[in-house]
């Protein structure tokens, strides 16, 4: 089979039939597998994901369990027995374009040995691009990002599916998020992506989004947002690049309840982090201030 499409959901039932419908355009439905995981929703998506198995119109896996979160949602159904060689992530709120497991099939055929699978645009519902182009044929996803030609917005990965599973890790102990940008930095450790400035996917934000503030994010996930910019010291930036991750490094860090030594003695790059620390805490004192008052409410209820 050359497709595992993955969709993690909570409370989305009035979002999922568009992409199911999406998902009936494709004209081989032997090629690919839905594995849907629901994560604790309390609204009717078990009855309308029933019914469309009942239909069998398309091969779906349906997994319910408590909520834990996308990062951990993603954790379980990788931990499944996938047939798809690829695996692709699709949010309950996008849609695939027509006809684009027949243009990804099309695609893997020509993948090059150190490449591990495929990226490609997104646009909202009206056709608009979100964020912009590729400027290179084959990419990393930090030079994809943070790179001299960097592109911005929203991107659908296709990967490998044993190198996707074994990027992935679970969120740490009382949160239920890891930044996804965790998780393709340890793909890239294995080869790089090929670029399509092709749309595949389409979907507007909504107000309930992962997306929608990143504040509120990172304050009830704040050991995965310090993470991830562990892990980006790692990388090779830019100096402006290196600089802009090392404040976040030390404002999240801050916002966590850790102290200067601590921030040190954790940091992957302490002398710049000695540097900066007392700058960066100056730069970003308010946004510490919200996080850390969103941190104490959070605690309290």
């Amino acid at each position: 089979m050359l497709l595992s499409i993955i969709t993690p959901t909570y409370n989305r039932a009035h979002c999922l039939p568009d992409l199911y419908k999406s998902l009936l355009k494709n004209e081989d439905m032997s090629c690919f597998e839905w594995i849907i995981v629901d994560d604790g929703s309390i609204d009717h998506t078990s009855d309308i994901v029933n019914d469309w198995i009942l239909r069998q119109k398309i091969n779906i896996r349906y997994v319910k369990k408590q909520n834990e979160g996308k990062t951990n949602a993603l954790f379980d159904a990788f931990n499944l027995c996938l047939n798809g060689r690829f695996s692709v992530v699709i949010d309950s709120d996008d849609i695939l374009v027509d006809n684009a497991i027949h243009f990804i099939q099309q695609q893997t055929l020509n993948l090059n040995s150190d490449e591990i699978g495929l990226v490609a645009l997104k646009s909202d519902l009206e056709g608009n691009l979100i964020g912009s182009e590729f400027y290179q044929e084959v990419t990393s996803y930090t030079e994809m990002y943070f790179g001299e030609k960097k592109t911005f917005g929203d991107k659908l990965f296709i990967v490998r599916t044993d190198i996707y599973k074994n990027s992935l890790m679970r969120s740490f102990k009382g949160e239920k998020l890891i930044p996804e940008s965790v998780f393709y930095i340890n793909m890239s450790k294995n080869g790089n992506f090929k670029c399509l400035n092709h749309v595949l996917y389409r979907g507007n934000y909504l107000d309930d989004g992962l997306s929608f503030d990143v504040t509120k994010l990172a304050a009830n996930n704040i050991e995965g947002f310090i993470f991830e910019k562990q892990l980006m010291q790692q990388q090779k930036f830019s100096f402006v690049e290196t600089i802009k991750n090392e404040i976040k490094y030390i404002s999240y860090s801050y916002s966590g309840g850790r102290s200067s030594k601590q921030i040190i003695l954790k940091s992957r790059n302490p002398w710049l982090t000695c540097i900066l620390l007392i700058p960066a805490f100056i730069i970003t004192y308010k946004r510490i201030s919200v996080i850390r008052g969103l941190r104490r409410r959070l605690s309290q209820s």
